[in-house]
């Protein structure tokens, strides 16, 4: 049994969850747009040339949705990091996670939780095969159900509405990332400004007042493929609201189809 002062993995998987609807948000507000607007965003900020713009001859583009390239994938291990600080009550805290797992298609799963949030804790091991889950509990492991899934910290759930479109807008540099030659995204709060001539790539309003004083996202997307090798994203200060969002994100996608990963039921 979980000690009393240890919150229940629901607890801590809704704030993650809001988490995650959070990091989705922002890297959409960073990498959304495309369409009829494209060529306005040309029209309108002409100095948006090293950000946006139509691909030089022979440089690499992607095809295929991010998410979707990544449901094709037939098993690979994720490491996902992520510290937030809660600065808007009047007794701030940190939610901090630490996450290991692996996937075999097309319903094997394994993964390994560590969640924090000030004095509570909660440390979680599970298989999943099939319609059966496993959870490691003092040692044993017994058949029931898991607080935590790997598709709970998907990167569909990051980048489920991210397309060619919006990508081919920015011009990424190529650099190798766990082994793998990727196209690297780098998206600022700079960045953005400039491209504001983009209504969809922001608020209705065409603000910028979700976001963050300063704002990073890193996406590394493997150039043959285009499923996601690396996403990270850095927020510091305050929106205009006054809330402030400091967070620190990090998700590596490795052994990518990979044969000798292999996840078997519990003996």
């Amino acid at each position: 049994m979980r000690p009393d002062n240890r919150p229940t993995g629901r607890f801590l998987l809704g704030c993650l969850g809001a988490v995650l609807i959070l990091l989705g948000a922002l890297v959409l507000s960073a990498c959304g747009g495309g369409g009829k607007e494209e060529q306005a965003a040309e029209d309108k900020a002409p100095g948006a040339a090293a950000v946006v713009g139509t691909p030089e001859p022979g440089a690499a583009v992607v095809t295929t949705a991010p998410a979707d390239a990544f449901a094709k994938l037939q098993s690979y291990r994720v490491i996902m990091h992520f510290v937030l600080e809660d600065t808007a009550t009047e007794t701030p805290g940190t939610l901090s996670l630490d996450l290991e797992g692996s996937y075999v298609a097309p319903d094997r799963s394994q993964i390994r939780v560590s969640a924090h949030q000030g004095d509570l804790q909660l440390e979680e091991e599970s298989i999943a095969i099939g319609g059966q889950t496993w959870v490691k509990t003092g040692g044993t492991w017994v058949e029931g159900e898991a607080e935590f899934q790997l598709s709970d910290f998907s990167p569909a759930s990051l980048l489920g509405e991210l397309g060619p479109e919006q990508l081919r807008l920015l011009k990424p540099s190529k650099e190798t990332i766990n082994g793998v030659d990727t196209l690297r995204y780098n998206v600022g709060r700079a960045d953005i400004e400039t491209l504001r001539a983009l209504g969809s790539l922001l608020d209705q309003d065409g603000g910028l007042e979700n976001l963050p004083e300063e704002f990073n996202v890193g996406l590394w997307l493997a150039e043959d493929g285009g499923w996601p090798v690396r996403i990270t994203m850095t927020t510091r200060g305050a929106t205009n609201s006054g809330e402030e969002v400091n967070l620190d994100f990090s998700m590596d996608i490795t052994d990518v189809n990979n044969p000798g990963i292999q996840i078997e039921a519990p003996a």
